[in-house]
């Protein structure tokens, strides 16, 4: 059984998610922490808990208000007959139009059969589980032992109990047919007649003791009917269905790392279960190296009856799936979005491409397209200015500076951004307009991208040694020459528009516009601060610079602090 549709309403951080769902067998859910993709893989887990004994708290409703009920539903398909028996929920029967992704009243021939099972937690914490349609809204209770054969596992963080035979593990269902109490119980009775065996022995002491419990409750007039003696207590002994565990010679195979564990786990899923599975697999990555990472999704891509709902903050994940398998969850207050990669509008942007060049930027909330390294480590450096102030920082807002690699490709870049509704600013150079020109930029604006271009059509670092105090331009000639060892005078000298001498000190030159043109194009054109790290370095050296009142009129400082104002924005 696979599923089709799920309706999410005041579940943890979500208020309201609705998602159709292709008819694929692979989603793994991306997009910044918080968003919510582990609670969308335990609402579904929810729906089909495998016991009667699932516990609610408060705080498990959306902004802890349980005057609102939990909603959950999941629409599934591919049901086994046994579901579709007027016996069972046959009268509940309903329709999925799998290319147009519509949930109908009835079932036609041309749609596939499905059933909708909802979970309702009302204030009371009380969860009713049912099988509703429109011709039954008051729905049919969906059984604990038809939840269970739905097959739907996690894998999470904590995942020791799925390698024993606990009620609803994979591997009690690879051996349901054999009676594991009855084992159980015999092997229980077994243990007390091991014992009594070598009872002179092993219970010497405790029989002594026993004796003389006899010898009082005599005296104190409790009857007798044998002889008091130590003994097992089959009740106490309390060998329970998950006590019986998957072990590696004598070592319990809970003990192996977190990795290998749910690496095993996830192949059990797959092996034992005939009539298919649902797995959920949160943050896939955990204690995986990237070979294994690689293994595991091609183990999962293999997997022909299963379905595979996975979430990650790994960018190497993401680079092994492609854009068919991949789902951007957003979350603005409550309100829960989840965008296919694949979606047909997007193909103009080549997304595919761009996740595996850019994938760290998928994870994130909010996105500056940068031009180069050095704007990515300029906007660095920045940040750390921002926190000594006391502001709060880039992390904090969620967002990520990634380089475009060139004016040519930001636009494409930050537009097939925006068409997965990310939040998107770029931050571009002015002096090539052939690379990235005033109609780029006026096509941006129009898509509600913010876009930062340094005025008088320059570069960032002719803006920068243009808007600077002297002080901090002698700063950046320092940094050059000494710390990334660039041989300043001669490239300044090679700028010079009106030659003028130049005194092999920097400390002493003197400030003309004839000489900070020169810088910055040198800086520019010899790249001297062409790196992030460089860039880093670079806008600590110059940071003082935003102290002054002066600075705080330019054009450098005006577009940075309009840039924050954008971070800031929620």
């Amino acid at each position: 059984m696979k599923i089709r549709k799920i309706s999410v309403k005041n579940f943890r951080g979500i208020k309201e998610l609705e998602w159709c769902l292709p008819t694929e067998d692979i989603f793994c859910l991306i997009g910044k922490g918080d968003s919510t993709k582990s609670s969308i893989l335990e609402a579904i887990r929810y729906v089909f808990y495998p016991q009667w004994n699932l516990h609610f708290s408060d705080s498990d409703f959306y902004m802890c208000n349980v005057e609102e009920s939990i909603v959950i539903e999941v629409s599934i398909g591919e049901l086994v007959e046994e579901f579709c028996s007027l016996t069972k929920y046959g009268h509940c029967l309903r329709g999925w139009d799998a290319k147009k992704l519509v949930l109908h009243a009835e079932p036609d021939d041309h749609l596939e059969r499905i059933l909708t099972v909802r979970l309702t937690v009302s204030k009371d914490l009380e969860p009713k589980w049912q099988v509703v349609s429109d011709s039954k809204p008051e729905g049919i209770d969906f059984k604990t032992v038809d939840r269970n054969k739905v097959s739907v596992g996690l894998i999470g963080a904590y995942s020791e109990k799925q390698l024993s035979w606990a009620n609803g593990t994979a591997l009690a269902k690879l051996t349901e047919a054999q009676s594991l109490n009855e084992l159980l119980a015999k092997t229980s009775r077994t243990a007390r007649s091991s014992l009594d065996a070598d009872r002179a022995f092993t219970l010497k002491n405790f029989d002594a003791a026993a004796v003389k419990s006899q010898e009082v409750a005599k005296e104190l007039g409790v009857p007798v009917h044998d002889a008091y003696k130590a003994h097992l207590d089959i009740n106490s002994i309390n060998l329970k269905v998950g006590g019986l565990a998957l072990h590696d010679g004598e070592i319990p195979l809970r003990q192996l790392g977190l990795g290998s564990r749910r690496m095993l786990l996830c192949g059990i899923q797959k092996m034992g279960l005939e009539d298919g599975h649902v797995t959920l697999f949160d943050e896939v990555e955990f204690g995986l190296e990237p070979y294994r990472i690689t293994r595991l999704i091609k183990h999962v891509r293999d997997d022909r009856r299963g379905q595979y709902f996975l979430t990650t903050h790994s960018p190497i994940v993401l680079r092994e799936f492609t854009v068919r398998e991949l789902y951007i969850v957003h979350n603005k207050a409550g309100m829960v979005q989840i965008i296919s990669a694949a979606d047909e509008s997007l193909k103009e942007h080549e997304v595919q491409g761009k996740i595996r060049l850019n994938a760290e930027a998928f994870l994130a909330k909010k996105i500056v397209v940068c031009e180069g390294a050095t704007e990515v480590g300029f906007l660095r450096g920045f940040d750390d200015h921002q926190i000594e102030l006391g502001k709060d920082s880039f992390a904090y807002y969620g967002v990520e500076l990634l380089d475009a690699k060139g004016g040519a490709k930001v636009k494409a870049l930050a537009k097939a951004l925006k068409s997965l509704c990310y939040d998107v600013s770029v931050l571009a150079d002015a002096d090539a307009p052939d690379q990235f020109s005033p109609a780029d930029e006026a096509e941006l604006i129009e898509l509600e991208i913010p876009v930062v271009v340094w005025s008088e059509k320059q570069s960032l670092e002719e803006r920068a040694i243009q808007d600077l105090p002297w002080s901090a331009i002698q700063a950046s000639l320092k940094l050059a020459q000494t710390e990334f060892a660039f041989p300043v005078r001669d490239h300044v000298l090679a700028r010079l528009t009106v030659k003028m001498e130049l005194d092999k000190s920097t400390d002493n030159w003197v400030d003309s516009a004839n000489l900070r043109k020169a810088i910055g194009i040198a800086a520019k054109k010899s790249e001297w601060f062409k790196s992030m790290s460089k860039g880093d370095l670079w806008f600590k050296a110059i940071a003082p610079a935003w102290k002054t009142a002066e600075f705080a009129k330019k054009d450098l400082a005006i577009k940075l602090n309009k840039f924050w104002a954008w971070v800031e924005h929620v």
